[in-house]
């Protein structure tokens, strides 16, 4: 796939947006109860363009997206992104104007951000979430302090509580058992706050991707699918498409911009060549977030060519088993070419990363969805 390549950028990621619409079904369908979605679409969403993944999940019916990154967030309303936008904790209570000016959720853990959100109130008071600490000790609202917290909110007019989460992310079994009990206490906190106060919450989220891999235990309204959406697993060892899941890049492919070799006696630094080696050239390197591993290797004409060398943006592989290569011929990163594949989980396993946060690395690189180019939203 190269005819929406620019020749001037040979180098891209195709993403299948019909495996997040996949993806999103199957969430729903673990889940075992009607729910909302508030999905991430952090990190240009997981490397796969935040705005076109943003636009899909519009059109495919989830109820919103988050992020920390507020650059992100703008770039969102202003490709006409109409979706609710949750904006966790990132913001300093100064800041909480100029995201209601926007339209973004805030996210509040503190007397100050409850004061900066009512201050901002206009002719209607302003919706916010409230984010409690369960016991991952980052972010949100001591969970002992939480009720207190929350009447505090209840109680101020101009601002409406609209959701309240916590985060529990775990990727082994001992995780697991730890998670398990804190969902369950969130839920248990969340039904006595409704309780006390007379409400319903219209956001209650405890449960990401790997609670719902694991099938723990979970009655809130609310569900924030990161990894899952894109199909990819959190979970040391478990991998997505055992549950049904499917993954939405594709691959990740570049065209060769040069052919050379090495010989002996060249004077290379460092080092120098044992024998005739022929190398090529691709565009693609540390500045995208690929880097080099030992062992690592490329797929040209279905043949695995080992990596010689990543700088900041390219890549050289030693072409010497592959026949006649020439400048615009594609490798693939990760992908299928022929009969053999590089898998994503592979690629950052080598460079020491989950696939996930891989991902989130992964910027600079032409787009293509279902074969339509799209550039990626670059923020700061």
């Amino acid at each position: 796939m190269t005819g929406d390549v620019d020749g001037a950028r040979p180098v891209w990621a195709e993403i299948e947006l019909g495996a997040i619409t996949h993806n999103i079904e199957r969430i729903r369908e673990r889940a075992g109860r009607p729910v909302r979605l508030i999905v991430p679409v952090k990190a240009n969403a997981y490397g796969h363009g935040a705005v076109a993944v943003a636009r899909h999940l519009e059109h495919i019916g989830v109820d919103a997206v988050a992020t920390a990154n507020v650059d992100e967030a703008i770039a969102l309303r202003t490709a006409g992104v109409r979706l609710p936008i949750l904006m966790y904790a990132s913001q300093l209570p100064g800041a909480t104007s100029r995201l209601r000016a926007y339209g973004l959720t805030p996210t509040i853990a503190d007397r100050a951000g409850l004061e900066a959100a009512a201050a901002a109130a206009g002719d209607d008071p302003v919706a916010v979430h409230v984010e409690v600490d369960a016991g991952f000790g980052r972010l949100g609202v001591r969970f002992d302090e939480a009720a207190a917290f929350v009447a505090a909110v209840v109680a101020e007019r101009r601002v409406f509580l609209e959701g309240i989460y916590t985060h529990v992310p775990f990727s082994d079994e001992t995780g697991a058992v730890w998670a398990g009990r804190r969902i369950s206490a969130f839920g248990e906190l969340v039904r006595q706050i409704e309780l006390t106060h007379g409400i319903r919450i219209r956001y209650a989220q405890a449960s990401a991707s790997s609670a719902v891999i694991d099938s723990i235990p979970d009655d809130l309204n609310t569900i924030a699918p990161g990894h899952l959406t894109y199909g990819i697993s959190p979970i040391h060892g478990v991998q997505a498409h055992d549950y049904g899941f499917q993954q939405a890049l594709r691959a990740i492919r570049a065209q060769v911009i040069h052919v050379g070799r090495r010989e002996p006696g060249d004077d290379l630094g460092p080092g120098s060549a044992d024998e005739v080696t022929r190398t090529a050239v691709l565009l693609l390197g540390i500045d995208n977030g690929y880097g080099f591993s030992v062992g690592a290797s490329v797929l040209l004409h279905g043949a695995r060519c080992p990596v010689l060398s990543v700088t900041a943006e390219y890549t050289v592989v030693d072409t010497s088993s592959v026949p006649e290569v020439t400048a615009g011929q594609v490798a693939t990163i990760v992908g299928r070419d022929g009969a053999d594949s590089i898998r994503l989980i592979d690629v950052a396993a080598s460079a020491g990363h989950s696939a996930g946060y891989w991902m989130m690395g992964f910027r600079r690189v032409p787009l293509l969805y279902d074969g339509e180019a799209s550039s990626p939203v670059v923020v700061s």
